[in-house]
């Protein structure tokens, strides 16, 4: 009988401890009383490529995004209300447009890292890039930034550019639910964990996790 009371005591601190366990997925939603949101991040160039049937080169994710309004009035719904959020090291970037990765004079990334700074420091490039210490603890470190110039000399691509735009989330008001690609710069590697997608939009403010 005690060795019964053992075995369903061990039992149930194993469904406890697979219950408190962090989920990781590539997908992620919240919602709240006006919308539902759901995103599902891919990072690989490969599969960024794969899915866009052109490849946008290194230095952008793809995320999917789902925009499902919940109320009788019109949503606005636009790529500007998103934000990717990298925890690790505070990095915030907003949306590439198309005309940015595959048109004449498309940017160029690069990244540098500072000296000892205060991580409550940031700076901003173009495409409303933003590294530094946006969300992350005080203290002193190196800070990894990205920057962004204009090539001049790159012809674009017609190709790309056309996949980027047909398939981007469009900007538009809408009762039914909107969905579309939207484009982000991100620096370096980063777990999947350690990435979360911001929604400012309109219908509020949601974070999207990617770790539960």
């Amino acid at each position: 009988m005690r060795f019964r009371n053992i075995l369903m005591a061990a039992a149930a601190a194993s469904v406890l401890f697979a219950g408190a366990r962090k989920v990781i997925s590539p997908e992620t939603s919240a919602g709240n009383d006006v919308v539902d949101v759901v995103a599902t991040i891919t990072l690989a160039e490969d599969e960024v490529a794969q899915k866009l049937g052109a490849d946008p080169g290194k230095g952008v994710v793809l995320l999917e995004v789902r925009i499902i309004p919940k109320t009788d009035q019109p949503l606005r719904v636009s790529p500007d209300d998103f934000i990717l959020l990298a925890h690790d090291d505070g990095e915030r970037a907003k949306p590439f447009e198309p005309s940015e990765i595959a048109g004449n004079g498309a940017l160029v990334l690069s990244s540098a890292t500072e000296g000892t700074v205060k991580k409550t420091s940031s700076s901003i490039g173009l495409g409303g890039m933003v590294g530094g210490g946006g969300g992350a603890s005080p203290g002193n470190s190196k800070v990894t930034t990205l920057s962004s110039k204009m090539d001049t000399k790159s012809q674009g691509n017609d190709k790309l550019l056309e996949a980027l735009k047909a398939k981007q989330l469009p900007e538009k008001e809408s009762v039914q639910p909107v969905e579309g690609y939207l484009y982000f710069p991100l620096d370096g590697k980063h777990k999947l964990k350690d990435l979360a997608v911001l929604y400012r939009g309109p219908a509020g403010r949601l974070n999207l996790e990617f770790q539960h």
